[in-house]
């Protein structure tokens, strides 16, 4: 059995980075190995099964305690040593990095300006990534989509025997209940809603970078007739005020409702009626997923790196940010105008064609192979 350390700069239950790591740690921890978690900061309940250790840095801008995180750390492996280190952001020291963001350098030289990348933000970020992906590093790196491949190994021509894909982790108690129907009448009471009313649902922390403001301008937009029945709920943590006070101004406040982070995401969606998910940005996207096994059609921006399990899964349709901004409310107006069994049955039929429910059993796989020396996993794809 092997001693492991995670880090992560930071834990709070309802981010999506977080639970990944908890459910992987919790897994290695099934298996025998003695885990111990290194953080800045954790907020929640704290496993009983595994150690947490926070490790407080200073610093005045959040790169810079970042970087004295990354030290700080390696300090305190030094005084105790294991036998691998898994990391959840990126930094040096790492033995395995779990890749849930997007390439750092590709947004700093494709979407920035020159005096952006002379920033000690962008510099230290930028080292902080080359420290895990650049040629001179024997990080292991775990892929959570393919998408993310082509900019990493353009930026640092990272080796592709470093690299692991590993399919979606989607949690089974997201999928549709065998009492489906009748459990959705009870929450759709329990929720106050109406009996023709149309939930336009999304969920996720970081509320621009998920497109809230674009859901709330196609709230506005959609015909009259399916507006006034409809509800856009955002199931959060964030600062609502802006997008609270977008809505007053577009005259929708009465419809939108900020709910805050849930415990009560299954529900949510399985009382719900379609899944909006318009982001700038995402890695991957495992709501999107959520949404499907819950049985909602999706409506997604192109960027999402498991966007096209949507296309495939035919659970939804997939738009640029473009048409996000400009067609967002007509696509809503198609969807809605489906039988809703429709999209039922081919959620059934997710379920039993994708292999999207294995993430962790195939990164505990990583971990105990480059833990016994060997760096592959015959449990996940090695990126030739």
């Amino acid at each position: 059995m092997m001693k492991l350390a995670f880090v992560l700069f930071h834990y709070f239950p309802y981010g999506g980075l977080e639970r990944d790591m908890l459910a992987i740690a919790s897994a290695c921890t099934a298996k025998g190995h003695e885990v111990i978690i290194y953080t800045r900061h954790w907020v929640g309940n704290r496993p009983a099964n595994m150690a947490i250790k926070e490790i407080s840095v200073s610093g005045f801008t959040n790169h810079g305690r970042a970087v004295n995180f990354a030290k700080a750390y390696q300090q305190a492996l030094i005084a105790d040593p294991v036998d691998v280190v898994i990391g959840f952001n990126k930094m040096p020291g790492l033995d395995i990095y779990f890749a849930a963001d997007v390439c750092f350098a590709q947004k700093a030289f494709e979407e920035k300006n020159w005096f952006y990348r002379q920033t000690s933000r962008c510099r230290n970020f930028l080292a902080l990534e080359d420290a895990v992906f650049g040629q001179h590093s024997k990080t292991q790196v775990m892929i959570i989509s393919p998408a993310q491949i082509p900019p990493f190994k353009h930026y640092y021509q990272t080796a592709g025997n470093r690299l692991h894909i590993l399919p979606p982790g989607i949690r089974r108690d997201r999928v549709m209940p065998d009492n489906y129907e009748e459990l959705r009448k009870t929450l759709r009471l329990q929720y106050g809603l109406a009996e023709d009313a149309y939930v336009l649902l999304m969920v996720g922390s970081d509320f621009r970078r998920k497109g809230v403001e674009l859901a709330i301008h196609a709230l506005a937009a959609l015909p009259m007739a399916l507006r006034q029945r409809a509800q856009l709920w955002v199931a959060g943590q964030d600062k609502p005020q802006r997008f609270i006070k977008l809505a007053e101004e577009l005259g929708v406040s009465e419809q939108l409702a900020i709910l805050g982070a849930r415990d009560d995401v299954p529900q949510l969606m399985w009382a719900a009626d379609i899944f909006l998910h318009p982001a700038y940005s995402e890695a991957a996207g495992a709501v999107l997923l959520e949404a499907v096994v819950a049985g909602l059609p999706v409506i997604a921006t192109d960027i999402c790196g498991y966007a096209d399990y949507i296309s495939q899964m035919q659970m939804g349709q997939i738009i640029s940010i473009e048409e996000a901004k400009t067609q967002l409310a007509d696509i809503i107006v198609q969807l809605e105008a489906r039988d809703a069994s429709q999209w039922r049955e081919l959620s059934h039929q997710a379920v039993q064609d994708f292999d999207i429910f294995s993430m962790v059993e195939h990164a505990v796989s990583v971990i105990e192979a480059v833990g016994q020396g060997s760096g592959e996993s015959t449990a996940t794809t090695v990126v030739n």
